[in-house]
């Protein structure tokens, strides 16, 4: 038994627990745990037409309700403390460089077919009903897609997305707490897909990099204005950046193709006018 069970006097594992010294287990319920979830949420959510910022202030209405809950060292996940001491992983130990440098490297990969599940799905059928549904969702409905039904895929992916992004996590951190559904972290994660450029899928790799590793300068030097520097930088891209850096990016190549053609145009004219 973990430590903080012996202290609350349990004397056998919560039936939750079974099965979790399976390592082939522990990764099924990596994905699948969090796409329960999103299903049985999404479905009720998306059924009831809870879109826009209705279904996001219920979600973090759920994660704060989660934290809570979680708190609770009835629940029997450590409570306050949460989950610590993690030394190995699948026999590997957790502090040596080459255990860390291979969870760097499987972050990366993880990553990278992450991106390849997301970009399949934007250029499927499915991808171009999805960005339908978001910029029009009465009028998809009304042409007679099942719009919840689209939701409720792209919300069930991208909560096993966020399942494989916090397993990786946490033998990384080496500790794992309630206040990891604090609704700074979803804040965090709406800077970075407007940082890196709303709708691409690069956009939001290239936020959280940035992010990520300002948060970890900021912090070294002033801890405690971290939060004001995460609220004047969302305010800063806003007003000033509302595509982001890729939409900066698209917009100056756009216009460096746009001086190319226009050179090519002034230089064609000048034969045409010789061979008349």
């Amino acid at each position: 038994l973990p430590d903080f069970m012996v202290f609350l006097n349990w004397d056998a594992l919560p039936w939750y627990w079974h099965g979790f010294d399976m390592a082939w287990f522990a990764f099924i319920m990596v994905l699948l745990a969090p796409g329960l979830l999103a299903l049985v949420f999404g479905f009720l959510a998306f059924r009831s037409r809870v879109t826009g910022v209705y279904l996001s202030i219920i979600t973090q209405a759920l994660t704060f309700a989660l934290m809570l809950a979680f708190f609770r060292n009835e629940m029997g996940f450590g409570g306050n403390n949460g989950l610590t001491d993690f030394k190995d992983l699948l026999g590997f130990d957790l502090r040596t460089d080459a255990t860390r440098l291979g969870l760097f490297l499987a972050t990366g990969i993880a990553l990278a077919i992450g991106y390849v599940i997301c970009r399949g799905i934007v250029t499927s059928k499915l991808g171009r009903v999805s960005v339908a549904c978001r910029d029009a969702e009465a009028r998809t409905r009304f042409l007679g897609y099942r719009v919840e039904r689209v939701q409720l895929f792209v919300f069930v992916v991208s909560a096993m997305l966020a399942g494989v992004a916090g397993a990786l996590y946490v033998p990384q951190v080496g500790i794992i707490n309630p206040s990891e559904f604090s609704p700074l972290f979803s804040i965090e994660i709406v800077v970075w897909v407007a940082l890196g450029g709303r709708a691409t899928l690069y956009g939001a790799v290239i936020g959280a990099i940035l992010v990520n590793y300002g948060k970890t300068v900021f912090t070294g030097i002033m801890p405690d204005a971290w939060l004001f520097a995460l609220g004047g930088l969302f305010v800063l891209v806003t007003v000033f950046l509302p595509k982001g850096i890729a939409g900066l990016l698209f917009d100056r190549k756009k216009t460096r193709n746009d001086s190319d053609s226009d050179g090519s145009d002034s230089a064609k004219a000048p034969t045409q006018e010789a061979t008349a």
